[in-house]
């Protein structure tokens, strides 16, 4: 892994999530190399994207730079790692993630986490001494080791993933589940889902789910490493599919008890909770 630090002159974005008001990265590319990440396109250093996994820049001064552009900045909701993992391992070594957390959630912004990475729990204290407005969401695309390698490829592994969200849980910290991408005949069949909805269950967790976007830069790693994908198929994935999904998904959160929605309809479900029912 190649590490390349530089000092950035803006810290924190606008979001174009409508569930949040703000995004922050403290890392640009990631070690992680998952084969289905939408941010190979949208990595603007070209040797990162073009050797994922393997090139890592580290926004040195992010922190710094943060305090200044919160200076009347309005409070809302901000999404820590929307683009790239925010605990990957260069965060062990530079702790930015952590920086940012104490700068945000101690100037009365809310934070959400999104990461593969149980190094998070090294930050318990200070999410727990926030837990009014920070939560974690843990990806966990399936629970076979084997399979989730395959497209997942330097990843903690998925029991690793699923301590941490109970050791979260544990410290009353909010955790959520994203299950995604879904890919077709990868991670769709009923075992896989009735494994996760179990950990939601065991974890006090909701789920966030989504299925696969063949962006142009994941769909070329997925059709180069992944056996039998066909990214073309991909582009004409059957309504039929998603809509049986979908239907399988939900009777699941019935059953288990568990709240669960779509990331197309997550935004309803932040508003909802800053602001109280929508409808």
């Amino acid at each position: 892994m190649k590490i390349i630090e530089y000092s950035v002159s803006k810290a924190i974005s606008k979001s174009g999530m409508m569930e949040l008001d703000y995004a922050i990265n403290p890392y640009s590319g990631c070690f992680h190399r998952c084969l289905y990440c939408y941010a190979i396109d949208y990595t603007y250093q070209k040797d990162a994207a073009s050797n994922w996994g393997e090139v890592i820049y580290v926004k040195k001064n992010i922190d710094l730079v943060l305090k200044r552009d919160i200076i009347g900045l309005p409070r809302g909701i901000v999404g820590l790692g929307t683009i790239t993992d925010p605990y990957q391992p260069a965060e062990a070594i530079y702790r930015l993630s952590r920086k940012i957390l104490e700068i945000l959630l101690g100037n009365g912004f809310r934070v959400t986490v999104q990461t593969k990475s149980p190094l998070v729990t090294r930050d318990v204290d200070v999410l727990s001494a926030h837990r009014s407005t920070a939560d974690v969401g843990i990806t966990i695309t399936t629970i076979n080791r084997a399979k989730s390698i395959t497209i997942e490829t330097k990843t903690p592994s998925p029991s690793a993933r699923i301590r941490a969200l109970e050791k979260l849980n544990d410290e009353g910290i909010k955790t959520w589940i994203f299950l995604g991408p879904i890919v077709r005949n990868f991670n769709d069949d009923n075992e896989n889902l009735r494994a996760i909805f179990e950990v939601a269950v065991s974890t006090g967790s909701r789920i966030i789910y989504d299925f696969y976007s063949p962006y142009r830069g994941a769909n070329s790693m997925m059709e180069r490493y992944l056996p039998g994908y066909d990214g073309r198929k991909v582009f004409n994935e059957s309504n039929v599919w998603k809509s049986d999904l979908v239907g399988r998904i939900e009777k699941l959160a019935e059953k288990y008890n568990v709240e669960c929605n779509s990331q197309k309809d997550e935004w309803m479900a932040e508003r909802g909770y800053n602001f109280g029912k929508l409808f």
